[in-house]
């Protein structure tokens, strides 16, 4: 199921300086997602899980120009055109330092679900909590946020309003915590410490599904009551 959907972000009314869009991509129809930058058309690409072609012609139709691959967490099913997307576009990957093993142990992860082997990148960056990536103007705060993995993280662009949550917490639900550097009690404490405090209008595109908001969540998910 291949979806493209350019999103429209308003802050106070006016429309953000940030471009999104979400692609959804790959066997197990992940969220990809192109954040830009409207003045300088700088962009980054998260979570290329396959259909890398279809990814590049959306960027290549809006004339962007990207300076960076970054993964929210190092499962297969994100990563899948991680490698041609690098080359395609001559920049560097990054990741979460917790999940380096789990970015190299992809293809046999692909393997053991019957589905093709994943060519696996190297990163060029290793990101860590609090972290700030950027494009042109537009910072990105990186929140590491354990529980589904280890180096999961999220991506949090406050003067848009927008956190990209990876497999960490989606709509009314939450990641799984049964596969390898899963934990139940890491991810909720993740999600309670470090994306509940955010303001409840900030909206959360998760990265399979719809997307939420902080204020939503507080209200609808029964994983986050008590």
């Amino acid at each position: 199921m291949n979806i493209s959907e350019e999103v429209e972000i308003f802050v106070e009314g006016e429309q953000s300086k940030l471009g999104l869009l979400r692609l959804v991509v790959g066997p197990l129809d992940v969220n990809c997602y192109v954040l830009w930058n409207k003045a300088t058309k700088e962009a980054v690409i998260i979570d290329p899980g396959g259909d890398g072609d279809m990814i590049a012609k959306e960027v290549n139709d809006r004339s962007l120009k990207p300076v960076r691959i970054i993964n929210t967490h190092g499962h297969f099913d994100h990563i899948g055109s991680n490698a041609e997307l690098v080359r395609l576009f001559g920049v560097g990957l990054a990741i979460h330092s917790d999940d380096v093993e789990l970015l190299e142990r992809a293809p046999m992860m692909a393997s053991q679900y019957g589905l093709p082997a994943p060519e696996v990148e190297k990163p060029e960056l290793l990101l860590e909590d609090k972290a700030t990536l950027s494009i042109g103007d537009i910072s990105i705060e990186v929140l590491h946020t354990p529980g589904h993995s280890r180096g999961g993280v999220c991506f949090y662009i406050p003067s848009a309003g927008v956190i990209i949550t990876g497999d960490t917490l989606f709509a009314a639900s939450i990641g799984r915590t049964d596969l390898p550097g899963g934990d139940f009690d890491t991810l909720i404490a993740s999600i309670k410490n470090k994306i509940m405090p955010l303001p409840d209008s900030v909206r959360i595109f998760p990265g399979h599904g719809g997307e939420s908001s902080v204020g939503d969540e507080k209200l609808i998910n029964s994983f986050l009551q008590g």
